[in-house]
């Protein structure tokens, strides 16, 4: 009789501790860029792609590589590895990814409604 309890004891604690934290529990690691700066990034990252796929300053083919080079991450002073540890961080918590999302197409959405970069 004392067997099978302890058995059960021991698998629930073991299913108590291995639940998921809740995703407003998580706390960021503050080596990780904060969400402003996260947003700003992205933003850019997404103007810079829809400008360069355009071609907006109707560059002639051999030229257009060059005509677009601008880097997000080195405009913003940002290390490449700080940046994938922070999306490494966000996709481990896809809920706070997507308020990050939810923030870049609120600030792309003002962008295009006023017609122009702030």
């Amino acid at each position: 009789m004392i067997k099978p309890l302890f058995y059960i004891l021991i698998l629930g604690g073991i299913l108590v501790s291995c639940k998921p934290d809740k995703e407003e529990d998580v706390v960021m690691p503050s080596y990780l860029l904060s969400e402003e700066q996260l947003v700003n990034v992205l933003t850019d990252a997404y103007l810079s792609e829809g400008a360069s796929g355009i071609n907006v300053k109707n560059v002639i083919g051999e030229k257009y590589d060059s005509a677009y080079v601008f880097n997000p991450l080195q405009e913003h002073g940002i290390s490449k590895s700080k940046f994938d540890s922070t999306m490494n961080f966000y996709t481990q918590h896809p809920q706070k990814l997507k308020l990050i999302y939810d923030k870049v197409l609120e600030k792309l959405s003002v962008i295009q409604a006023n017609g122009k970069l702030e």
